[in-house]
């Protein structure tokens, strides 16, 4: 079985150890999830009970989103960052909310540090069907709207003890206000 509208191209940043170690480092990181540690950037987001205020772009990661763009045919006005400090941290089954993206658009994931399987799945008449992709560092993997209305998808426990980030491009157009923006501690 295919998974539709889903794509994936390695090597699409072209130093992912440096761009690692920016992030990782200057993200300005919550504790909101349990498995994870997260951040974001550009409008406010709010997800599973976390909620983030508009943020600045770090000026990596909209060199990142601008870069993108064309890819994946829009410019992102969310990244959600989510840092995995080992293998043992994951992300169970879901499917994103697609009701607040601008229509025609779906979920860019740009993955830095650890290569780790990404489990996709759907139900069949036979039970379910599961498809894995392995995301590796400098790699793109693209999920469209409609893909989400029919796929779940989740990051499962390996014993490996190296990190990994994730940046999660959403181009949002509904969110609620947020009172506080936050400032950029690096001057941008």
């Amino acid at each position: 079985m295919h998974v539709p509208d889903c794509w994936y191209r390695p090597s699409v940043v072209g130093d992912p150890e440096s761009l690692f170690a920016v992030v990782r480092d200057e993200a300005e990181w919550t504790e909101q999830m349990r498995s994870r540690r997260t951040a974001s950037m550009g409008v406010p987001y709010n997800y599973s009970g976390a909620r983030y205020p508009v943020a600045p772009w770090h000026p990596a990661v909209a060199a990142l989103r601008d870069q993108l763009a064309p890819a994946i045919g829009f410019s992102a006005t969310n990244c959600l960052l989510n840092h995995y400090p080992s293998g043992r941290s994951s992300l169970g089954w879901h499917a994103d909310d697609v009701d607040i993206l601008a229509p025609g658009t779906g979920i860019a994931i740009v993955s830095l540090g650890a290569a780790r399987v990404l489990r996709l799945r759907t139900r069949t008449e036979d039970g379910f069907f599961y498809d894995d992709r392995l995301l590796e560092p400098g790699s793109l993997l693209y999920m469209s709207a409609a893909m989400q209305a029919e796929w779940k998808h989740a990051l499962r426990r390996t014993p490996a003890d190296e990190p990994r980030i994730s940046l999660s491009f959403r181009h949002i157009v509904r969110w609620e206000s947020h009172p506080e923006p936050l400032a950029p501690r690096w001057g941008g």
